[in-house]
């Protein structure tokens, strides 16, 4: 017998508060029993705690290899998932009328797709859908510059009776009366997902539009635009880590700007980038009293980030566990992928055709898996996304992997640091005690 290698521990009311990343079990142990136990590693005494943090999976059977049993996870997802197209994004053009600082695409945002290469995609599609229902993306560039061509794709889809739903994310800017009643009428739109950085002069300097007097206020009417025609709007709020005082002032001002609104929700990211503009999310912040993360969930928590932050009542009534909805809100819940990027049946489409397995590497073709006009090519690109491992080394002695299954691939190919990793391994202990005191609330309002 030995300790699981996914087990967590700290201290919690002069106990050891221990939580395993892959059972999500969670135990209070008196230190001496843990002491006794995990460090000292005598299995003779306390048969009765032994052979429950057993069962909980805090320990393991001598010949348990636990990483294997990770990687047999992840390999179920590759075997499992079939290569029929069930979702995909879709940038109708990269070109964008803002100009984010940290935007990813900087450099590949040029061109709208044609008719030609369109007639393409929808003929590709109908070959190699699912049959079942296809979900799209509509992202770029900025979506909405492409009306007319999301019209084409969407006409072309009907009249081949391929069976779809889709989504949006867009800066807000195009989102105009006669797009949302595209929007409704046509395009079989579920939500919406809106970038709002900042309040007034300051989002208007981040985002730089080219040619917009007072973007930020045009960008509210739109967003209460599509509201009163009942779509469902999600604000995202990227951040910067150091600036976390700035996601505090634009919830609340949305917060106070749509309260009477019910179908529109908020959440926070911290930007994906690691340089001298933007400090990556997974550092220390020794600097500060609290990592800014777990003090912006913690804000967000106390606010249910407007109607964001789903309730866990109702997940209850939904028949979820309520130890799972608690511990997927704070995202320390397993899972058998890193991303939806390794999964066969998922790809993404950029405006010259080329079709990639991360939307994070559209318009740069040196990333692409083939193009719709000679299909899939299961190259060195599809391998790289497509296979069970692991983004660093160090991953295989994580007590996170069960939670992240290796991180974000191409975060950890494309920066130097360790941006591959998931944004709640510096703050996992917090989101543990979180976790405790969440579910300590609930079972006693029951």
């Amino acid at each position: 017998m030995k300790p699981s290698m996914f087990n967590i521990a700290q201290l919690y009311n002069d106990n050891i508060l221990l939580y395993n990343t892959y059972s999500t079990s969670l135990v209070e142990i008196e230190p001496a029993i843990y002491n006794r136990i995990f460090i000292d590693g005598n299995y003779s005494d306390h048969k009765d705690e032994i052979d429950a943090l057993f069962e909980l999976g805090f320990l393991v059977e001598n010949d348990c290899d636990e990483l294997s049993e990770q990687e047999l996870l992840r390999k179920t997802v590759l075997e499992n998932n079939s290569d029929k197209i069930a979702n995909i994004i879709i940038a109708p053009t990269m070109e964008c009328n803002a100009h984010c600082y940290y935007c990813f695409e900087k450099g590949f945002r040029k061109g709208i797709m044609t008719r030609e290469t369109a007639d393409c995609l929808i003929q590709y599609l109908f070959e190699h859908w699912n049959h079942d229902e296809l979900g799209i993306t509509w992202f770029g560039g900025e979506p909405l510059i492409a009306t007319d061509i999301i019209d084409y794709i969407v006409d072309g889809l009907i009249k081949r009776g391929i069976n779809f739903s889709s989504k949006i994310t867009t800066n807000g800017s195009l989102l105009t009366e006669s797009v949302i009643e595209k929007i409704k009428s046509k395009w079989n739109v579920e939500k919406i997902q809106i970038t709002v950085d900042s309040i007034g002069e300051d989002y208007n300097k981040i985002k730089n539009y080219s040619d917009l007097e007072n973007p930020f206020e045009i960008v509210m009417q739109n967003i209460e635009l599509a509201l009163l025609n009942d779509l469902q709007i999600k604000v995202r709020i990227n951040f910067d880590p150091e600036k976390k005082q700035t996601v505090i002032n634009t919830f609340n001002y949305l917060k106070d700007r749509f309260k009477t609104y019910d179908n529109l929700s908020i959440y926070f990211a911290p930007i994906d980038e690691d340089s001298s503009i933007v400090k990556n999310i997974n550092q220390n912040f020794t600097e500060m009293n609290e990592h800014p993360y777990i003090s912006l969930i913690k804000f967000g928590r106390e606010n249910k980030l407007f109607r964001g932050f789903p309730d866990v009542e109702n997940d209850i009534n939904k028949n979820t566990s309520p130890r799972i909805a608690l511990l997927k809100k704070l995202k320390i819940f397993p899972s058998p992928t890193n991303c939806y990027a390794t999964c066969p049946s998922v790809y993404s489409i950029d405006s010259n055709g080329n079709i990639y397995k991360c939307h994070r590497t559209l318009g740069r073709k040196e990333f692409a898996s083939g193009d719709i006009f000679n299909g899939i090519k299961k190259n060195s690109e599809y391998e790289f996304f497509c296979n069970t491992d692991l983004a660093y080394d160090e991953c295989k002695e994580c007590a996170v992997l069960p939670i992240c299954q290796g991180g974000c691939k191409i975060n950890g190919r494309i920066f130097s640091g360790k941006e591959a990793c998931a944004p709640c391994k510096m703050i996992i202990n917090n989101l543990i005690l979180l976790y405790k005191q969440d579910l300590d609330a609930l079972y006693e309002r029951r």
